[in-house]
């Protein structure tokens, strides 16, 4: 494992002391953070000028109070915007809407008869998703393809602190360039957890025929080892207001608490690999926030059916949220299916592989 040496603003070595989290590539979707007031949301929505009258004012009160919590707790992790790795030869490059150039990768069998995008939030790793998924799309003649937008994966970016609106329109952009290649084919939407939160997002503009949400980050129960505590939710309000930019939060610091042995294991290899963004700015959580408090209206908006694949052994998302999105879906045929097998990550839908398969098949 790589280990860095970081140096807070603040001038001296930062504790050794981690957020308790779960660790694997959506684990920012484990800090469930409570809805921030308004006048914070609106700290990394306004420009970041002193001299803008839109920016909060907060209390000297609080102000004096997020000020200690900010000087007892300022760890500032290094900033990065060239990727760690590179690709292979099978990467394919595309062109965002403002010339960015982001990474993607297709896999064509030798009849086409739709496309299956999984969609992937800002934690994507270097190693190929889901195999045993891929492989039986493929032999049911789907385009498997995978799109990593600027700041994550192989792409180039400010890693942990994407623009928020940059971010969402590289997943425009990937999708009108699916158009352009398959214009007449069938496209399904495939995310899981984050991935999931920001197919929703994307589907609700577009028009997919299918949406597969697994374990989606829409409700989220507090976990053993994985929730922040009160001390924890003061120094991100404190980051949150006076330092928004700077990379403050470990998303990735501690795998070994989680108990679902899968995902405890995948968790641990996504900590190893140093493609995953593991640091993360307290606007870019909150944007995502956002994104995953949309979860529900975003569904009720999409035309095409949706399947729910929910991890039985998923300690992160409260099943509640599952029933709730699929009873908002409106389109014929949609459902939810409990992988009884697995848990958080990728073990729900590589053991759903006939599930998803065969519901593919009836849509």
């Amino acid at each position: 494992m790589r280990t860095v040496e970081v140096r807070s603003r603040c001038g001296h070595a930062p504790s050794a002391k981690r957020l308790p989290l779960g660790s694997h590539h959506d684990a920012l979707m484990t800090m469930p953070f409570t809805k921030a007031p308004e006048d914070m949301t609106q700290t990394w929505l306004s420009p970041l000028s002193a001299t803008d009258e839109r920016r909060p004012r907060p209390s000297a009160r609080l102000v004096l109070a997020l000020l200690v919590v900010a000087n007892t707790a300022c760890v500032t992790f290094p900033r990065a915007s060239v990727p760690p790795s590179q690709p292979g030869a099978d990467a394919e490059w595309i062109a965002a809407r403002d010339g960015q150039r982001l990474f993607s990768t297709w896999q064509r069998p030798a009849e086409v008869r739709g496309v299956v995008w999984y969609v992937v939030g800002p934690e994507c790793g270097s190693a190929a998703l889901y195999p045993q998924l891929t492989r039986a799309l493929l032999s049911q003649g789907y385009v498997v393809t995978t799109f990593h937008p600027r700041g994550s994966g192989f792409s180039p970016g400010e890693r942990g602190d994407v623009d928020a609106d940059a971010f969402l329109d590289d997943f425009r952009a990937f999708h009108d360039e699916i158009s352009r290649q398959y214009p007449s084919l069938p496209l399904v939407l495939l995310g899981h957890s984050a991935g999931a939160a920001f197919a929703l997002e994307l589907g609700a503009r577009t028009k997919p025929d299918a949406v597969i949400l697994v374990n989606a980050a829409y409700r989220l129960r507090a976990t053993e080892g994985m929730t922040p505590t009160f001390g924890q939710y003061l120094t991100y309000a404190a980051n949150l207001i006076f330092r928004p930019r700077v990379l403050t939060v470990d998303m990735n610091s501690d795998p070994s608490a989680i108990a679902f042995g899968p995902d405890r294991d995948e968790g641990l290899a996504l900590q190893r690999d140093p493609l995953v963004v593991r640091y993360f700015s307290m606007r870019m959580l909150l944007a995502q926030q956002r994104v995953m408090e949309r979860c529900a209206e975003n569904v009720a908006r999409l035309e095409a059916p949706v399947l729910i694949i929910e991890g039985a052994h998923d300690a992160l998302v409260d099943p509640a949220g599952n029933d709730e999105l699929v009873a908002r879906a409106k389109a014929k045929g949609s459902k939810k299916h409990v992988a009884s097998d697995g848990g958080h990550g990728s073990s729900a839908v590589e053991t759903s592989v006939e599930a998803i398969v065969d519901w593919l098949r009836q849509h």
